[in-house]
């Protein structure tokens, strides 16, 4: 599949748009919508969900760029000033989640809101909103693979694309495709397991198992640099994600069975009345 799309939109006067930009808003919006739906799902008032993005947004574009510095840190340590680039360009979707959950946390303590079902609010949002920004490294081509002779592959012809010049021309593997498809699979998976998870906070980390799953596959397709063990810093967080996940269901299951059980014990400290004579 050819790619001729070039990444710029247009300017008016010094503003300059991009797809990347406009694209990503969309994720954005559609992402709160799915947000707002769920907390009310969870019966905290989706009003919060705005909220909550005015302080996880920026947290979130944060903390992707920080991922996204550690992760090529010998260019920017040569170019600095890159590093406070107002374009949205190189954000790493492990430095959205972690800013983006740091931003919900600071809210939900301040709301005094229910802090793990507001995550689980998350679990159908994150994904959607994905599927959507993956459309915009399409367009763009900062996500490229390999090369490839696979009849789907990507080739860019478009000198503004963000591949490296040696690949325009040549077809590459469409790793933002191999990671929609994976996305729409852990949709699926959760539409089926959160219904029948009883404790909060499982369906965010079901979320995070199963995407980190998946991506720690599709990034052997990713032409990112190795930091170690011939793992690249997606794969190492994706690891992360693929260990946690189970231990904290885990703990989440033998908390929620503990209180269960609690609330069954009689109360303590009371007395048999001894019957009538």
């Amino acid at each position: 599949m050819t790619i001729s799309i070039d990444p710029v939109i247009g300017s008016i006067g010094p503003f300059v748009f991009h797809w990347y930009g406009i694209i990503m808003a969309v994720a954005v919006v559609v992402g709160l919508w799915v947000f707002a739906g769920q907390l009310a799902k969870r019966r905290i008032p989706s009003s919060h969900a705005l909220g909550i993005a005015i302080i996880a947004v920026p947290c979130g574009i944060i903390g992707a760029r920080l991922f996204s510095v550690a992760d090529n840190f010998n260019y920017y340590w040569h170019n600095p000033g890159k590093i406070f680039g107002l374009g949205l360009v190189g954000l790493a979707i492990y430095g959205v989640i972690a800013g983006g959950i740091l931003g919900l946390i600071v809210y939900s303590l301040w709301k005094k809101l229910p802090l793990l079902r507001v995550l689980d609010a998350t679990a159908l949002a994150f994904p959607v909103a994905q599927i959507i920004g993956r459309c915009a490294n399409i367009i763009n081509g900062d996500t490229w693979g390999p090369a490839t002779r696979l009849p789907w592959g990507f080739t860019y012809t478009n000198p503004h694309a963000f591949l490296p010049a040696n690949l325009l021309g040549v077809p590459t593997h469409p790793t933002p495709v191999y990671e929609q498809l994976w996305l729409i699979v852990v949709i699926v998976a959760l539409l089926v397991l959160i219904p029948r998870m009883k404790a909060d906070g499982m369906a965010f980390f079901a979320y995070l198992g199963l995407y980190s799953l998946g991506r720690f596959f599709i990034s052997f397709y990713r032409e990112n640099n190795i930091l170690l063990l011939g793992m690249r810093e997606a794969q190492l967080f994706a690891l992360a994600g693929i260990v946690l996940t189970p231990v904290a269901i885990y703990i989440l299951w033998r908390r929620r069975r503990g209180s269960a059980g609690a609330g069954r014990a009689a109360p303590s400290g009371t007395k048999r009345r001894s019957p009538r004579r």
